[in-house]
């Protein structure tokens, strides 16, 4: 059974009229945020400092090697100032959850929802711990996009991709309005019938190779590439699938294998964003990018041995510098 939804939007309406609130204006949420602005959708981009002033004084730019552009786009720094939303794309930094989470009251009325996009496997369980399961559509990007300066967000990837799902695998009346509204130029949306797996596989390449490629201050090709080098990622990613089982979750040696394909596959200049932010003296998404590894390690009782070794090693660059 799917989840029961209605929105603020009558049966008439253009569902691509949603109202739709991007909390976390950087380099992803300002991407998607801008795309939206681009094509017509009533989108507010929800940020702070500079990069509010910057939106809010001269619009946003997006470049890319595919289609550069700039765009008028509605900014605040307050939620209290929108109201009730239909739909809140959740991606700040997950070290911001602990203030960002609560922040997001005003935005949720009686059938908002939120859908999240971020790092790591627990920030569905993080949001609905505040606003109920119910509430929550889990989601990836596998966008890159980072801000060059207040105001100017750089595509590094050539797709701008969501996809995300009803826990429970309907094709839910909800996710396909929500669809309708993500729908402009420049972004790809797909539902999944099974975003939990999807989101361990994600997790299961992107936990190891930010981890393992930030301590040793290299790309993670590179780093598979050195003789022993593949060693280890398969070691760590045995860990996390072992971790996943344990959790429910369908995972295996097809998995690890096309994990370990598409880090062989990228360029070898490919910089995750840990890496990236390690080597700017940024804080880093550290516990939901590994520490996660031995807390569910711990949790489920599989030890994560690999997982907590590279913990310690970058927590003392957690903070940034």
């Amino acid at each position: 059974m799917g989840v029961k939804w209605r929105s603020s939007l009558r049966v008439e309406d253009d569902w691509r009229n949603m109202r739709i609130a991007v909390m976390g204006a950087g380099g992803i949420g300002g991407l998607y945020g801008g795309l939206l602005a681009r094509g017509g959708r009533d989108v507010t981009l929800i940020a702070r400092g500079k990069q509010l002033d910057a939106l809010q004084a001269h619009g946003i730019r997006i470049n890319s090697s595919v289609d550069s552009f700039s765009t008028p786009v509605n900014a605040t720094a307050d939620p209290a100032n929108l109201g009730a939303v239909d739909v809140v794309l959740f991606t700040v930094k997950t070290y911001h959850n602990v203030d960002a989470i609560p922040q997001l009251r005003p935005l949720m009325g009686p059938e908002s929802v939120v859908l999240t996009l971020q790092n790591g496997v627990e920030s569905a369980e993080e949001l609905a711990n505040e606003y109920g399961p119910a509430r929550v559509i889990p989601g990836v990007t596998y966008a890159i996009a980072q801000v060059e300066s207040p105001g100017i967000v750089n595509q590094l990837s050539p797709d701008a991709r969501i996809v995300y799902g009803e826990v429970d695998g309907s094709r839910s009346q909800r996710a396909i309005n929500i669809l309708e509204s993500l729908d402009v130029a420049g972004i790809t949306v797909e539902i999944s019938p099974d975003v939990t797996k999807l989101i361990w596989s994600k997790f299961l390449v992107g936990a190891p190779g930010n981890a393992m490629s930030s301590a040793a201050r290299t790309t993670p090709k590179r780093l598979i590439s050195i003789s022993e080098g593949k060693r280890p990622f398969y070691a760590a990613m045995d860990e996390i699938t072992a971790i996943g089982q344990a959790r429910g979750i369908n995972l295996g040696q097809i998995e690890v294998d096309q994990s370990i394909a598409f880090i062989e596959s990228v360029p070898l200049d490919a910089r995750g964003s840990m890496l990236t932010d390690i080597e700017a003296g940024r804080p880093l998404e550290l516990e939901a990018m590994v520490g996660a590894i031995g807390r569910i390690g711990r949790a489920v009782n599989v030890p994560t041995p690999i997982g907590d070794l590279l913990y310690t090693l970058l927590l003392p660059h957690k903070d940034g510098s």
